[in-house]
């Protein structure tokens, strides 16, 4: 009897605990990730390619401070993603993902501009993985950086602008957003807005990246972005 009771009270105990756990992070911890480091103003106000994906069913509003011009944050953002200058996160992660590293250095991010990165148009991919990535549908130098994925979620394949959406779906867009708030000080605002169809796969396919990014690699990435926009304007100066 007594052995029963133990099993009885430590499996309250545990349900008691996983409860709060969750009602934490659902009350507590995820509104704030989901807005981690971002204004009021800076969550309500117009991106570009907001309307790529008009009525979203999850995403994020993330930002940070850097004390460096957009012109010495912008070459960071324009050479990032896989196969080409890393993520600037955990890159321990990315390489338990298998996609860690930089086209340089396969075990960890670039710590310095590439220029051979810097060429990015609109049309180009941005793979995240290998064989699947966002395409670059908007780029205004030193301001604004839209990348954006449309995929049939129940082939797991892309598609191209005209195909209709096939029963299984998943749409979003990820903008990258430079403000300059005063001389040599710019606002970086990063804005993830996905839509997806019901179903399985579809509901994985967008809440897991959304939550796991939101989390974890996304501010990780927004530091690692202003380590190193901060560490090369110290040893170049202004280059504004």
């Amino acid at each position: 009897m007594k052995v029963k009771r133990w099993c009885r009270d430590v499996g309250f105990a545990v349900g008691a605990a996983v409860g709060a756990a969750t009602a934490t992070y659902v009350l507590v911890v995820r509104p704030w990730q989901l807005r981690r480091g971002a204004t009021d103003e800076e969550v309500v106000m117009p991106l570009p390619g907001d309307d790529l994906v008009p009525i979203p069913k999850c995403g994020y509003t993330q930002a940070i401070t850097i004390n460096a011009s957009p012109a010495e944050v912008w070459p960071w953002l324009v050479q990032i993603g896989y196969k080409r200058a890393g993520w600037y996160s955990h890159d321990a992660i990315h390489r338990m993902m298998g996609i860690a590293g930089s086209v340089e250095d396969a075990e960890r991010s670039a710590w310095h501009v590439i220029p051979a990165l810097q060429t990015l148009s609109v049309g180009d991919v941005v793979e995240i993985a290998p064989g699947m990535g966002y395409r670059v549908v908007h780029l205004e130098p030193k301001r604004a950086l839209v990348l954006y994925v449309r995929l049939d979620t129940g082939a797991m394949k892309g598609l191209e602008d005209g195909d209709p959406l096939p029963e299984n779906y998943m749409s979003s867009s990820w903008a990258w957003y430079l403000e300059e708030v005063s001389p040599g000080v710019t606002r970086l605002v990063v804005r993830v807005r996905g839509d997806y169809s019901p179903g399985v796969a579809s509901v994985l396919a967008a809440q897991i990246p959304n939550e796991l990014g939101s989390l974890v690699m996304q501010p990780k990435t927004l530091q690692g972005i202003k380590e190193r926009a901060e560490a090369r304007r110290g040893m170049l100066g202004d280059v504004r």
